[in-house]
């Protein structure tokens, strides 16, 4: 009765190795884009005034080349490791009221599901600095727009 337990045993372990085999995701291949305004940059740190607020207004994806179309869905903004925004809502636009911030450097953290033609749900991953200065002195707001293209991961959740 032993042999014959351990003969249906072996068959299960066997499966249940194979089972865990799942090395070979196929993720999405983009990046991302962040157009903002508010905003000046520099050697890719955005600068903005204490009491101003920096607008994202755009986050797009674009598929690398030789890919297929890709899109986003929920999209989630963080400030120095804390969420403070989701949205799917295309153009995925945010605001960051610099009121009331430490003087500094920042990290703006972005985390957006990614859709892909012929590919497995990703999630792509990004950041880039910040830094609140000083007011100036002015009333005028900043001016300054652009788009940064921040580096991406891509990654299945894990």
């Amino acid at each position: 009765m032993k042999k014959l337990f351990y003969l249906l045993l072996l068959p299960l372990l066997a499966v249940m190795v194979t089972a865990c085999d799942d090395d070979d995701k196929d993720l999405p291949n983009v990046t991302l884009s962040i157009e903002y305004s508010g905003a000046t940059e520099q050697d890719g740190v955005l600068t903005v005034e204490q009491g101003q607020i920096l607008n994202i207004d755009a986050l797009v994806v674009t598929p690398a080349e030789g890919t297929k179309q890709a899109t986003l869905g929920q999209t989630i903004y963080y400030i120095d490791g804390i969420p403070f925004y989701s949205t799917v809502v295309v153009p995925f636009a945010t605001e960051v009221n610099t009121t009331g911030m430490e003087i500094g450097m920042h990290t703006l953290g972005v985390r957006s599901t990614v859709y892909q033609v012929d590919k497995e749900i990703g999630f792509a991953l990004a950041e880039f600095k910040f830094q609140v200065i000083e007011p100036t002195g002015s009333d005028a707001p900043e001016d300054g727009s652009g788009t940064i293209t921040p580096e991406v991961r891509v990654t299945d959740g894990d």
